[in-house]
């Protein structure tokens, strides 16, 4: 009985969308918008990629020269492997253990650190892109804006908004105006 009672009501309930559906979309006015772009594009985006680019050459330094630390150790170790001794050769195999280890945990912290500053500027960017949407919603009275990347399979030209919202947030100092 309950599930006779819930394939009526549910029938009941898609008569009433698909009767009513072209009465509430006729109104309806539509955006595109292809965020990727205008994070990539934009000032705001490219001064947060420069940012990302000189801290990775940093980390990207440390670590070379950590690895190369850690490759003289081992050329090192296998030119005087017969000379040594074997408390001798210990002692150099786990200094080069150490340095590896030293050198793996120096890149797992850079890939983190890259990884949590990438998605805090790229934050910061889409919300000065969120802030220049909602102006261009407001002035067009748009209903519904759509990511392009999102699923997006066609749409005209002339619902695209990505353009306007670019030029905006490059008008738009990082922080807010």
């Amino acid at each position: 009985m309950q599930k006779k009672v819930a394939w009526v009501l549910a029938a009941a309930f898609a008569a009433i969308v698909v009767a009513g559906g072209p009465a509430w979309a006729e109104g309806i006015k539509v955006a595109v918008i292809d965020v990727n772009k205008v994070l990539n594009e934009s000032e705001a985006g490219k001064a947060a990629r420069k940012k990302m680019e000189g801290r990775y050459e940093e980390l990207k330094k440390k670590i070379e020269a950590v690895n190369g630390e850690a490759q003289k150790m081992k050329a090192d170790l296998d030119k005087q492997k017969i000379l040594l001794g074997k408390e001798k050769l210990m002692e150099k195999e786990e200094a080069l253990k150490a340095k590896v280890a030293e050198l793996r945990e120096l890149t797992q912290k850079a890939e983190k650190e890259m990884q949590d500053r990438q998605g805090e500027l790229t934050r910061d960017v889409l919300k000065i892109i969120e802030v220049q949407v909602d102006k261009i919603v407001e002035e067009g009275k748009i209903d519904l804006v759509l990511e392009k990347t999102a699923g997006v399979i066609h749409h005209s030209p002339s619902l695209d908004i990505t353009d306007k919202v670019l030029a905006l947030v490059n008008k738009e100092k990082p922080g807010g105006n």
